[in-house]
């Protein structure tokens, strides 16, 4: 996270709610690093799914909504332009609208 969007992350009021959530933060990268990813195991999948990417996302990201994206068949990519991770709080119009025109859809 770029410190532009750790400063907007910090002053909001869900970052106390997630300091006492630290803990959790090890054994969640030990499932990251131990998952094992199945792109079949998502081809029957006929939900409409859209996938929201920061423009502004590092490479690892851009990469990680490909593969998810190439294995869904009915999904969709769409770029939020000078976003990254946390685009629902630094461009929340952005993110809602987004959400808004995929249920509308």
């Amino acid at each position: 996270m770029p410190e532009y969007e750790l400063k907007v992350y910090r002053q909001l009021a869900m970052w106390q709610a997630r300091i006492p959530l630290a803990p959790t933060v090890p054994r969640e990268l030990r499932v990251d690093e131990t998952y094992n990813w199945d792109a079949g195991r998502f081809a029957h999948l006929q939900v409409p799914a859209r996938l929201l990417l920061g423009g502004d996302s590092p490479p690892a990201a851009r990469q990680a909504v490909q593969i998810v994206d190439a294995a869904l068949p009915r999904s969709k990519v769409v770029v939020l332009p000078g976003q990254q991770h946390i685009a629902m709080d630094t461009a929340p119009d952005l993110f809602a609208n987004e959400v808004v025109q995929f249920l509308l859809e």
